[in-house]
């Protein structure tokens, strides 16, 4: 077949996109299934596979599968178009912030303060737009290694920063807000020129963006990007907005300097387990079905409940001698907010598994109404709560906010991939950790770095005995662990 030209091609001749061969697999395979001699479950992942879905193949590749219509976009158009489509777009939207702060009527922004604090942080919108669509080309490429230490770095100067200046220089609003975005600014340049100078990994060229497709690309981007990112925003920090202007700045320093200890903690131990169960049982639903996908998600829950539950447990006891130790006794009355916040960090980090089936059917509306219902909940929480408790109301309404997302996850879910939810596992890793907290809590206290050393040393031992104790998953993966270590034994000796 000749070739035309055609624009909307994204630069490319229109070739044949049709296969005989492909058609009358389709035909054949159709009519096994038609006739019985196929499960629906062997049907689908026939089906699927022609479709588009990540996978993860053998240990040191993670795929994406896409069908492009006629198959006429080449990779360098899709990467070099999301890359520099997606820090134009953020560009802009940075820009009309600025100008709204600086043009916008002071009564609509409640003094010259809030006017510069505006307009500074708008300069997030493109920094984590950037940072976003590098992170993503870097976890393609499996440099998982490089962000995590991205993310922990960032997270702990950025703590540094914030309780430093609030401490030294300024006690308001801009003590929080200036290092927070330098913070975010610097890291994102260094990430940039990581990827961009170094490595042999291939990097998108601008002579490669694709106008057609940014059109498209934006026209699917901003629902998601309203319904959900937004949202998601409000969610997570439209509590602190709350508590500024109830209580004030101090209130506002104290808990955000708890929020981002329970954020750093987050990034380290929560989120290296959960971005990875999505492509794990994407592939399992693909290769054999809906029984095997509930059941993987089902033993993944409950590993992450007992990793997550000494977290928990260990944040309240160190958490009230840390922050103090890294600042001043002054944030030692945010130490109670903790495990409230925490706890709902843990709920959130659930989320990828009870709300399991949304995400294979990708049910976009469905869960943009869950997370944009929580993000207002999490508000009125805060307005009811903040002026009767201060900024433990907040950490309540955190918590009480990430766990109806979960619930209303869990229900959603469940008339598309019905899981059984590890009740056993809950309850006794919750007692594990209690009798952690209630022992690690008279543990040599008011010594700072000492106190906490004492208590992370004491209290991960004492919780995996008592799991080792009363929970027989806990019993295999100690055993598995004990076995690993007898077997590098001899091998140390012969070495």
């Amino acid at each position: 077949m000749s070739a035309v030209d055609d624009q909307t091609t994204y630069g490319r001749a229109r070739l044949g996109f049709s296969s005989q061969a492909d058609i009358e697999e389709f035909v054949s395979v159709l009519a096994k299934y038609e006739r019985g001699e196929m499960t629906p479950d062997q049907w689908r992942a026939f089906r699927l596979v022609r479709g588009t879905y990540g996978q993860r193949q053998a240990e040191d590749a993670q795929m994406l599968r896409v069908k492009v219509p006629q198959g006429l976009l080449t990779a360098p158009q899709l990467h070099a178009t999301a890359l520099y489509g997606m820090t134009g777009s953020a560009l802009l939207v940075t820009l009309v912030m600025i100008g709204i702060s600086q043009f916008a009527p002071e009564r609509w922004l409640g003094g010259q303060q809030v006017r510069f604090l505006f307009a500074f942080a708008s300069m997030m919108v493109v920094i984590g737009v950037v940072e976003s669509a590098i992170t993503n080309f870097l976890r393609a490429n499996q440099e998982t290694t490089l962000l995590m230490k991205y993310q922990v770095a960032k997270k702990y100067v950025g703590l540094v920063l914030i309780i430093g200046t609030l401490f030294m220089i300024a006690k308001n609003l801009k003590g929080f807000y200036v290092p927070f975005v330098a913070t975010e600014l610097f890291a994102v340049i260094g990430l940039s020129w990581i990827f961009f100078k170094r490595g042999t990994r291939e990097r998108p060229s601008p002579s490669a963006f694709s106008p057609e497709l940014y059109k498209q690309l934006i026209a699917f981007g901003i629902p998601m990007m309203v319904g959900y990112e937004v949202s998601g925003i409000v969610l997570a920090v439209g509590d602190r907005y709350v508590i500024d202007g109830k209580i004030g700045e101090e209130p506002l320093g104290l808990y955000s300097a708890a929020y981002n200890l329970c954020q750093y903690v987050q990034s380290v131990v929560i989120i290296s387990v959960t971005q990875a169960i999505i492509p794990l049982y994407m592939q399992i639903w693909d290769q054999k079905g809906k029984e095997e996908t509930a059941a993987f998600i089902s033993k993944s829950m409950r590993t992450y409940l007992l990793l997550a539950a000494p977290v928990v447990a260990g944040l309240a006891a160190v958490g009230p001698e840390l922050l103090p130790a890294l600042a001043s006794d002054k944030y030692a009355g945010a130490g109670g907010v903790l495990p409230w916040i925490i706890a709902g960090m843990v709920l959130d980090g659930l989320n990828p598994m009870v709300g399991a089936g949304l995400f294979i059917q990708r049910r976009t509306p469905v869960i943009m109404g869950v997370v944009l219902g929580s993000a207002i909940l999490n508000i009125v929480l805060n307005l009811w709560l903040v002026p009767w408790i201060g900024i433990l109301g907040s950490a309540i309404a955190t918590l009480i906010s990430y766990g109806a997302v979960a619930v209303c996850f869990t229900i959603a879910s469940r008339r598309i991939l019905p899981i059984v939810l590890p009740w056993g596992t809950l309850l006794r890793s919750s007692a594990a950790a209690v009798v952690m907290y209630g022992t690690l809590h008279f543990v040599y206290p008011g010594h700072r770095f000492i106190t906490v050393g004492l208590r992370i040393v004491i209290g991960a031992p004492l919780f995996a005995v008592v799991m080792f104790l009363i929970d027989a998953d806990a019993r295999a993966m100690g055993q598995k662990i004990l076995g690993r270590v007898r077997g590098m034994i001899p091998r140390l000796g012969a070495g």
